[in-house]
C-alpha cells in the first residue's frame, strides 16, 4: 500500500495568502500535488520499488502473466558514466551475485544476460554495461495454481573512476493470472521482452558451424586462432558492420583475449593465459558473439593445432 503524505496547502494558507498572484501560485501547487498523487496511484502493480545503491539504483519487474516459467526481470540504472559488469567482467572488475534465497513457491530461477559490450576503463578492457540493463529471470514455480513470492538479494560493482561494490534486497510476488497481460507492448512487460531479444541465441555444434569457422594460426605466438563469419552468415546483423565484437569464457586458470583483426568479420582468439597442468590439451571456451539485432554463443574446444570448419 502507498503511503502519501498529505499536501500542507488548504484553508489556513489560502487565507495567509497576501495577493491574488500568492493564490495562484497555491492553486497550482495543490492542482500539482493531486496530479503527481493520481499518478502515483496508477503506477504499474507489477513494478518492483526501487532500491538505491551506489551511483545505480535496481528493481524487480514482472513479465506478462500467465506464462510458465514465470518471467521477471532485474531492471538497473546506472549513473551517467558508471558501469557495471557481465557474468565475465574483462580485465578486472566483479560479476553480479544473485540469491533468492528465502523466496516461496520458487522451485527454479534462471538468470539471463544480455550481450555485453567492451568498455574502456582507464586503460583496462571491462565487459559490461552502460545506461540502463535488465536481466530477464526465468521463474519456475513449486506450485503454479499459488503465488510466487521471489525475495532477492544481488551483489554487484559499479565504477567511475573508482569501483563501489553494492548490495541490494528486495521482492516482488508474481500471481497466477490466466488473462492476457492488460501491459502488453508498454511498461515492464515490454523492458523484459526488449532485455531477451538481447541475450544471445545458444547455437547447437551444427548451427555454429554454418556460422563460423576457427582456425589455429600456426605462424602466430602466442596461440591464435582465427574466427571468421561464414559467407552470408553477417547478413543475419542486418547491418554492413556484421559482427560487432567477440568475448571468450573459460574455466578457472585460462584466459583468451579476443579482438578484431582488422579483416572482415574476422576476430583473434588469443590464448593469454593456461594452467601449468594444461600444457598440449585442449581448452573448452565459451565465445559469445555480438551484432546489432542477433547475438550468439556457441561451445568449441581450442586445441593447439586443430580446425572448426562449417
Amino acid at each position: 500500500m502507498q503511503n502519501f503524505v498529505q499536501s500542507p496547502v488548504g484553508a489556513d494558507l489560502i487565507l495567509a495568502a497576501r495577493n491574488v498572484k500568492t493564490f495562484c501560485f497555491l492553486v497550482a501547487v495543490v492542482a500539482l500535488s493531486v496530479f503527481m498523487i493520481g499518478a502515483k496511484a496508477r503506477c504499474d502493480p507489477a513494478d518492483g520499488p526501487w532500491v538505491l545503491a551506489s551511483k545505480s539504483s535496481v528493481r524487480l519487474i514482472a513479465g506478462a502473466p500467465g506464462r510458465l516459467p514465470y518471467g521477471a526481470g532485474v531492471e538497473m540504472r546506472l549513473d551517467p558514466g558508471a558501469i557495471t559488469y557481465w557474468r565475465t567482467p574483462g580485465d578486472a572488475g566483479a560479476p553480479p551475485a544473485f540469491s533468492f534465497d528465502g523466496s516461496e513457491n520458487v522451485a527454479n530461477v534462471t538468470i539471463l544476460f544480455p550481450a555485453p559490450k567492451r568498455i574502456d576503463e582507464a586503460g583496462t578492457e571491462a565487459f559490461g554495461y552502460t545506461g540502463d540493463v535488465t536481466f530477464p529471470l526465468h521463474i519456475r514455480p513449486t506450485d503454479p495454481a499459488l503465488p510466487v513470492n521471489l525475495t532477492m538479494k544481488m551483489n554487484f560493482a559499479v565504477c567511475e573512476r573508482i569501483c563501489l561494490p553494492n548490495m541490494v534486497e528486495t521482492k516482488l510476488t508474481l500471481l497466477p493470472e490466466k488473462a492476457p497481460s492488460s501491459l502488453a507492448g508498454a511498461g515492464p512487460a515490454s523492458a523484459i521482452e526488449r532485455a531477451e531479444e538481447k541475450v544471445p541465441v545458444r547455437l547447437s555444434e551444427t548451427d555454429r558451424d554454418k556460422k563460423v569457422s576457427i582456425v589455429r594460426d600456426p605462424t602466430a605466438s602466442p596461440p591464435t586462432w582465427r574466427l571468421k563469419l561464414a559467407e552470408g552468415a553477417n547478413n543475419v546483423s542486418g547491418s554492413q558492420d556484421g559482427a560487432a565484437d567477440l568475448f571468450a569464457e573459460a574455466p578457472a586458470g585460462w584466459y583468451f583475449e579476443t579482438r578484431k583483426s582488422g579483416r572482415p568479420d574476422e576476430f583473434l582468439i588469443v590464448e593469454a593465459a593456461r594452467p601449468k597442468t594444461a600444457a598440449g590439451t585442449a581448452a573448452p571456451v565459451l565465445l559469445t558473439l555480438t551484432q546489432p539485432r542477433h547475438s550468439y554463443e556457441f561451445a568449441v574446444e581450442l586445441k593447439p593445432a586443430a580446425a572448426i570448419k562449417p
